[in-house]
């Protein structure tokens, strides 16, 4: 799990650091999904400032900048209409590793 979370902490270093130094929300969602073009679904239906990762064939975490719990929350709704998946998401507030490790583990929690 220790690679896991630096793979996303490197990923979305500058998103982590940009929320923190100019007091900017910023949701992170781990997808959980089967369907394997999930991937270019999402880069086609998101916006150009968010980043989307694969992380393993089944997981894939969404970087959503500018982008509160409830704003994040429409987003995933949009996104249910489109193709199925279950999904973890938290707004950062905290140090990225400990932000980062509390989602992955509640996500692997939804896995078993």
């Amino acid at each position: 799990m220790e690679l896991l979370i630096e793979n996303v902490i490197n990923v979305g270093a500058d998103e982590f650091y940009r929320a923190s130094r100019y007091k900017i929300p910023l949701s992170v969602v781990f997808i959980n999904t089967k369907n394997k073009k999930a991937f270019n679904i999402l880069e086609k239906n998101i916006r150009q400032i968010d980043i989307v990762q694969q992380l393993s064939s089944q997981t894939i975490v969404l970087f959503l900048p500018h982008t509160d719990t409830h704003s994040a929350e429409l987003v995933i709704r949009k996104l249910k209409d489109i193709f199925t998946f279950t999904y973890t998401m938290r707004e950062f507030n905290s140090s990225e590793h400990t932000f980062i490790e509390a989602l992955a583990l509640e996500n692997m929690q939804k896995l078993d």
